[in-house]
């Protein structure tokens, strides 16, 4: 079996490109699904240590800090990303405490004693979020892993073996307080907080390695509960909303904890959309998600907030790029989902999370390698943006459809995102009512390309995706 399939994966890299007959895909733009609001990265675990790069990239004018935020959320230099999630740390980095194999995972709050604040602190990842903003990110989330280690019951900012919670209800509201008053604080400063997000996959146990806070799906509500009156009392905080329940996946608890959410009336009229993670969830699970959201909350959006490929080792080629790429795809068309971020921007290599690599040596010289991630992502997020709406794509299955369309500089554009997971180039015939645009751009992601044009002119009706690729056309007015 071995030698077989050894066989056919060399027969696949000689295939000839017409050993694929072309497929085709016909688009319906009267057929309309989800309005997009985001895409998006989290900022944990990097920010605060990048953000602090301010020596120059390569000997050019550009600070280090600079070229990796304008990669990443420039909308004509790098992807265009528009969200953003910053992590409200619960002072694990301030006290030592707990179980940490890597020091980055730690992070400082903004306390020096109960309601006293050094707005000082955090100063590397508060540049990035400055940063971000002055780029054009629209929408950021507050984010916490774990409550304040003050208020913590094994007093640090991860749960004691066996237990299934790390902070008692009185201690709720007092949470509350500190995540508004930050909250008030950075809206003060000009960032767009669209979101406060207390809670981060609860049914995890979260004994070490991170900050972390388990809770059963009964106890959650009480926190938001207690989020949301806190938020009442602040018109500053008027046009802010809570996001969860953050579940760490579609299938397993998620429905319970989602249900636990949404059955306190309070809750469930403040909320227009649920957030959870798209790890360990095969496309079964977010159908089944998805069906009991549209049988129970159907006003409810969903929307994508975290996922990394959870694989080991350093990646540079396109493997993990399409694997990012599809599961974008799948969550925007089996989940409808609204907004997508992956789970970290910025990583230092060794597993397939981050979408740059940045490292430092021992004598300070940086490196900053943007991956092929980068590349596949922005494939969808340069070109969808806020504001666009999904349209019908049917056929060419192998090639994970996925079209939006919308207006971008006064002009009404159609979207095309196609992945070529084979070893051999493959066509496609794309059917539909094009007469309303005069223009093609094809932007490819490829062993060789990252996100660059291959084609620029009138509209054309096939268009060869090379092997291993992903692929963003571009009709406009």
């Amino acid at each position: 079996m071995i030698r077989l399939i050894s066989l056919l994966m060399a027969l696949l890299l000689v295939l000839p490109v017409s050993a694929f007959a072309a497929e085709t895909l016909t688009i319906d733009e009267s057929v309309t699904h989800q309005t997009i609001d985001s895409f998006g990265t989290s900022g944990a675990w990097w920010s605060q240590y990048v953000g602090l790069w301010d020596d120059k990239y390569q000997n050019t004018q550009v600070t280090n800090r600079s070229r990796i935020a304008t990669l990443l959320y420039h909308p004509t230099y790098g992807i265009g990303l528009t969200n953003y999630r910053y992590n409200l740390g619960a002072g694990s980095a301030d006290s030592g405490l707990g179980n940490y194999w890597d020091p980055n995972r730690r992070a400082q709050s903004f306390e020096t004693a109960p309601g006293v604040y050094d707005f000082s602190k955090d100063e590397g990842a508060q540049w990035f979020l400055q940063e971000v903003t002055r780029l054009g990110c629209e929408e950021v989330v507050l984010f916490f892993n774990s409550p304040l280690e003050r208020l913590t019951i094994s007093g640090t900012a991860q749960v004691t073996p066996g237990a299934k919670k790390n902070i008692e209800p009185e201690n709720y509201a007092e949470w509350a307080k500190y995540a508004c008053d930050v909250t008030e604080y950075f809206l003060s400063q000009g960032v767009p907080v669209k979101f406060i997000s207390p809670i981060n996959e609860p049914q995890w146990d979260w004994t070490d390695g991170q900050e972390g806070c388990h809770y059963e799906p009964r106890q959650i509500a009480g926190v938001y509960l207690a989020f949301l009156e806190e938020m009442e009392k602040r018109p500053a905080l008027a046009h802010v909303e809570l996001s969860g329940p953050e579940s760490g996946e579609w299938g397993g608890q998620t429905p319970e904890y989602v249900s636990a959410l949404l059955s306190e009336k309070k809750l469930r009229d403040h909320f227009t959309a649920v957030d959870c993670h798209s790890y360990w969830s095969n496309t079964q699970s977010k159908v089944s998600f998805k069906n009991f959201m549209d049988v129970l909350y159907p006003e409810k959006k969903i929307r994508m907030s975290e996922w990394c490929e959870m694989v080991n080792g350093t990646d540079l080629t396109m493997d993990s790029a399409i694997h990012l790429a599809q599961c974008v795809q799948e969550d925007l068309t089996v989940l409808d989902a609204v907004s997508w971020c992956t789970w970290v921007g910025v990583s230092p290599g060794g597993y397939r999370d981050g979408l740059i690599h940045a490292t430092e040596n021992g004598t300070g010289e940086k490196s900053i390698v943007p991956l092929k991630r980068l590349w596949a992502y922005g494939n969808y997020t340069r070109y969808i943006r806020p504001g666009f709406v999904r349209v019908d794509a049917n056929g060419a299955k192998s090639l994970d459809p996925v079209a939006f369309k919308g207006e971008r500089d006064g002009k009404q554009q159609l979207v095309i995102v196609l992945i070529n997971e084979a070893y051999a180039t493959q066509k496609v015939n794309l059917a539909g009512d094009f007469s309303a645009y005069a223009t093609m751009q094809v932007h490819e992601t490829s062993t060789n390309r990252d996100l660059a044009r291959t084609y620029n002119g009138a509209v054309k009706t096939e268009v060869s995706l090379p092997m291993q690729s992903v692929i963003t056309i571009v009709l406009s007015e």
